[in-house]
């Protein structure tokens, strides 16, 4: 695709604009970013964790940009007062994505100060190869923002963020969890223990592996901080998976997901978390595109066709979530619609992982549908249902089920979610503007 430059003194091309934070109109997650603004300064801002750099820039294009100032090694209370003292509302704020910018990007809105987050691999492509520094970098992204369309990412609303921080702590237990007892089996085995289907975290496989042979002192302290280790993790992961059943038994969007087949307590909570506002995505190919399910095909010339499959692309935090859902409705739903068409992909493929990838693609279309409040086609077994019910009630214990409203016995606490699930059939309720962001930008 050619790429149009303008002119000196010519004015820049128009740019679709990015939508602001909460807005329920945008169509994917991402977005080109908004036009330079002609009454304010465009400034370039180079965000650490303890120190913040900012470039302000005028003009409308590359060509006709001009350098006014830096405010370099700044904290962020300082970073916010200049903002707040010395810039205006029609002044623009461009981050480049990172591990604190939706942060810097929430605060700026509180005070009324336009910011976006640019996609950071638009960003580092121009990266300097011999000097780079602060500065240079918070002067780079203005300059790449206006020499070129870049696109800007859709910053989570306060909620969401909580939810992906929930998640993402959960994720992180129960990878920590799995290694602990990888690394107790791996010490076992070295002594030519096998635990065999016993479960490493069960005090009777502790007491079994103590009467295997003669532990010295040595030995038995490295067993001990194996097992307390396995403890402290499994402890863990049981607190955050606990926090997530209450979001869930909260939320009746999220409850509704767990209609689908496949479909859990974790992967109906990651679902509202990562895709966050539906409404995002004017289809459901759009979903499916932003998790990374279409799969990708190269072509260049006649006869040069390089077929991709799914993965190495996208959010793979939900993507790995659904396909092990995918696989569980091959294994144990093999007489449902939806099964038999997976294995009908099978074998006419050949391979089970195009199947599994294929059923993936389909729980993506029919969340799309459920988050939007259309009827799904792939609904559970209500016998299914009430199993996953009961589970999730369960999980919850009956003090949590009481302070929740659910009631003290497992069964009304099922009826109690079942009403949630109804109360969830419409779409989600209109998402708020923020303070300083009242247009309505326009999608890709």
């Amino acid at each position: 695709m050619s790429k149009t430059i303008t002119p000196p003194g010519a004015a820049a091309p128009p740019r679709r604009a990015c939508p602001p934070v909460q807005q329920a109109l945008p169509s994917y997650e991402t977005y080109l970013a908004p036009p330079p603004p002609k009454d304010g300064h465009l400034i370039g801002v180079d965000a650490h964790p303890d120190t913040f750099t900012a470039a302000v820039f005028t003009g409308q294009s590359v060509h006709d940009a001009r350098k006014i100032g830096t405010r370099d090694n700044l904290s962020l209370e300082a970073f916010l007062a200049w903002a707040a003292r010395d810039c205006s509302a029609k002044d623009l704020f461009l981050l480049e994505a990172s591990a604190n910018s939706f942060e810097v990007v929430n605060r700026l809105h509180a005070l009324h100060r336009r910011a976006v987050v640019l996609e950071s691999a638009f960003v580092a492509e121009h990266a300097g190869k011999f000097e780079d520094n602060d500065r240079l970098a918070a002067a780079r992204i203005a300059l790449v923002y206006l020499g070129n369309r870049v696109p800007c990412v859709w910053v989570p609303d306060e909620q969401t963020r909580q939810w992906r921080e929930l998640l993402n702590a959960y994720t992180k237990a129960v990878s920590e969890h799995t290694a602990a007892g990888n690394a107790l089996k791996g010490y076992l085995n070295e002594q030519g223990i096998r635990l065999g289907k016993r479960t490493p975290s069960q005090p009777a496989t502790r007491a079994w592996v103590d009467d295997r042979r003669r532990w010295s002192p040595v030995q038995k302290q490295l067993l001990e901080e194996a097992f307390s280790g396995l403890r402290e993790s499994q402890a863990r992961r049981d607190r955050l998976r606990r926090l997530v059943t209450e979001e869930v038994s909260r939320h009746s969007l999220m409850l509704r997901t767990l209609k689908l087949m496949g479909i859990g307590t974790i992967n109906a909570f990651a679902t509202l978390a990562v895709i966050g506002d539906v409404r995002r995505f004017a289809t459901s190919d759009k979903l499916a595109a932003y998790l990374g399910l279409n799969p990708g095909c190269k072509r260049s010339g006649r006869g040069k066709e390089l077929r991709l499959g799914i993965g190495l692309r996208g959010r793979g935090d939900l993507r790995h979530l659904l396909i092990q859902g995918a696989h569980a409705i091959l294994r144990r739903h093999q007489a449902t619609a939806l099964g038999q068409w997976g294995w009908r992909i099978f074998l006419r493929k050949g391979h089970r992982n195009i199947a599994v990838g294929a059923v993936a693609r389909k729980l993506a279309l029919q969340i799309w549908h459920v988050l939007q409040g259309n009827p799904p086609t792939m609904l559970e077994a209500d016998a299914r249902l009430t199993v996953k019910l009961r589970k999730l009630a369960m999980d919850l214990g009956s003090k949590r089920r009481i302070a929740l409203g659910l009631g003290h016995s497992v069964h009304a606490a099922i009826e109690g979610l079942r009403q949630r699930i109804l109360a969830g059939a419409a779409t989600p309720p209109a998402a708020v503007t923020p303070p300083g962001q009242e247009e309505v930008n326009e999608p890709i």
